[in-house]
């Protein structure tokens, strides 16, 4: 039997983090794996290349991010092997998938707009698409990068109902961090002007300190344009996501993520 080194990467208030090691617990398997707390160990995270959690590497390959197959991996972790079948007609619709699941992917490509510089994120585009368990994933992997390099603008208009619901809901549940107790939405929007709203999506959203930063001048109108919509967006529904980020993070706390790290 080939060995197998498998790292989780994992964030404690993340949901289907939470949801994968239930099932690996269930299943006898976390003996079988090395868990990795992003929180913890953020730059060991940023310099394997994780985008979202859970983030699964085995043997050093990063084979799932974001949305994980649990029946495939309880398969890999039991010694088996996992070929998927490649249909060129959903890689776009399962990059777009992965890419909303994904707060910094989002942000960072809706303020940034740079398809070629994303798509050269190989190892997440493969992840999330499936590619990383396909036998000939570079032919695929050059198709779907030109695909998405000529139709980038048109995915993400496409895609953008989505994506400000992923914006909005991030920058509500970074507040629900923050505070603990629910902000009345005049003073939280008296506080977070459009501008400082700016920043903090360009920051929060798309680096690590100051590795893959991207500062746009608040003159820029385009740009602005575009975070002043995502803005009004989470101003016009704050209510509705607090309620919903409130439900998620409690049953969150009523698992105990902390348990099973060992890194």
């Amino acid at each position: 039997m080939i060995s197998l080194d498998v790292e989780i990467f994992t964030h404690r208030n993340c949901t289907e983090c939470n949801l994968l090691l239930d099932f690996l617990e269930q299943r006898g398997l976390l003996g079988k794996v090395k868990l990795i707390d992003t929180e913890l160990y953020p730059f060991l995270a940023f310099e394997r290349g994780v985008i979202s959690t859970p983030s699964i590497f085995v043997n050093g390959k990063l084979i799932y991010a974001g949305k994980v197959d649990f029946q495939e991996l309880e398969t890999i972790l039991s010694g088996g092997q996992v070929v998927r079948k490649v249909n060129r007609e959903e890689l776009v619709e399962k990059l777009m998938e992965g890419i909303v699941d994904s707060f910094a992917a989002t942000a960072w490509l809706y303020v940034n707009r740079d398809f070629e510089s994303f798509m050269a994120q190989r190892d997440f585009v493969l992840a999330v698409t499936g590619l990383a368990l396909s036998e000939n994933p570079e032919e695929e992997y050059q198709y779907l990068r030109n695909v998405v390099i000529k139709e980038g603008e048109n995915l993400l208009q496409e895609w953008e109902p989505r994506i400000l619901r992923n914006i909005s809901s991030n920058f509500v549940r970074e507040i629900y961090w923050l505070y603990g107790n629910k902000v009345g939405k005049e003073r939280l929007f008296s506080i977070y002007t459009p501008e400082i709203f700016a920043h903090w999506l360009m920051v929060r959203g798309g680096s690590v300190g100051r590795v893959g930063l991207r500062i746009h001048p608040i003159s820029n109108t385009k740009v602005m344009l575009r975070i002043t919509k995502a803005y009004s967006y989470t101003v016009e529904n704050y209510d509705q996501l607090w309620e919903r980020v409130e439900r998620e993070q409690r049953a969150i706390k009523s698992r105990d993520l902390a348990r099973h790290l060992v890194l």
